[in-house]
């Protein structure tokens, strides 16, 4: 029984940090002639050395999930139109990084285009706010999570003494803080700017995941050892 119950446990934490860490990439394959859709056109990317991908569907459309968060180079292969790469595709967690529609042209190879990771949204949750590690280093406010997370949205105030933040109107301690999946409980959370890979922050209608909360939800994704070890080579 104490077997099953530990089983049980590490299921659901993992299946709460695969839903807090993970994104996915969308899109749709198209004939840049036509602009007919292509269908059962091969979709990848390269993740630890091993491919993750799909096959684009009747409309050409695809989706690869889940990716874990950070930059990918996306590989389109089709016998008739050839290959194409998207190079810098950043996926983030909890997000659908949405490319459109990517033209082939009949026997050609493209590589190399950039796609603008500006466009990286989820359609489905208008209210989130995301910042990344190098927004984090670059805000005179990395110090304080807290302040920091309230210059970025007016529907976030933070209180004078910098340790309270108040969503949309929402009472005092009405605000989750999840860190790498895992609920945090007593306050906000006591990490360094540089340990801090992505911060993002449900300002309202917050996932159903995350449980009931009057206010909002704040998802804080750390780095990894191998972040820190390649930002310590960039910086040499």
């Amino acid at each position: 029984m104490k077997n099953l119950i530990t089983i049980a446990l590490s299921l659901l934490l993992i299946n709460s940090f695969a839903q807090s860490s993970f994104g996915s990439i969308k899109g749709k394959i198209i004939d840049s002639k036509t602009q007919e859709p292509i269908p059962f056109t091969n979709v990848y990317v390269m993740s630890n050395g091993s491919p993750i991908g799909t096959s684009t569907d009747l409309d050409g459309k695809f989706q690869i999930k889940p990716l874990a968060a950070g930059e990918y180079d996306l590989i389109v292969s089709n016998v008739e139109f050839g290959k194409k790469v998207i190079s810098l595709v950043v996926v983030n967690p909890d997000q659908i990084s949405i490319l459109g529609e990517i033209e082939l042209s009949n026997g050609t190879e493209l590589t190399g285009c950039v796609f603008n990771a500006d466009k990286i949204i989820n359609p489905e949750e208008t209210s989130l706010v995301t910042i990344s590690s190098d927004q984090i280093k670059n805000s005179p406010l990395r110090t304080n999570i807290v302040k920091m997370i309230g210059g970025g949205d007016s529907n976030i105030k933070v209180s004078e003494d910098g340790n309270q933040v108040y969503f949309r109107g929402s009472r005092n301690g009405d605000v989750l803080y999840m860190v790498d999946g895992v609920k945090l409980t007593g306050g906000k959370p006591v990490i360094p700017s540089a340990g801090i890979n992505r911060l993002s922050v449900y300002t309202g209608g917050v996932p159903a995941k995350y449980g009931d909360t009057m206010g909002g939800v704040i998802v804080v994704e750390t780095k990894s050892y191998f972040d820190l070890y390649y930002a310590s080579l960039r910086n040499q």
